[in-house]
């Protein structure tokens, strides 16, 4: 492992030294009114994280080999994402008094 990385991921949870730099994935449930997102919580929005992984994956020795070339993304593939992406916020679920924490 790099001496640099400070960020063991889920080998901190499990001890697993094949766990290392993974992460867990949390719920896409309102995603559009939960950020903010990536592992790290560099991305102040969905669009942000859908334009990074389409131009802006950054080579590294830790980076996954299925990620080598990005995810390539046409502009009407990353719209069709956003759209069912806001399909999974319930504004009127997250606002109501009933399921707030006390």
């Amino acid at each position: 492992m790099d001496a640099a990385l400070k960020d063991y991921g889920r080998m901190r949870v499990t001890g697993n030294s094949n766990d290392s730099l993974k992460f867990r994935v949390p719920t896409l449930r309102n995603v559009n009114i939960t950020a903010y997102y990536g592992h790290d919580g560099r991305f102040s929005d969905a669009a942000l994280v859908l334009q990074h992984y389409t131009f802006g994956v950054q080579q590294s020795n830790t980076l996954d080999p299925l990620l080598k070339n990005g995810i390539p993304l046409t502009n009407i593939e990353i719209s069709y994402l956003l759209s069912f992406l806001s399909t999974l916020t319930d504004v009127s679920l997250a606002t109501n008094a009933r399921f707030a924490k006390p």
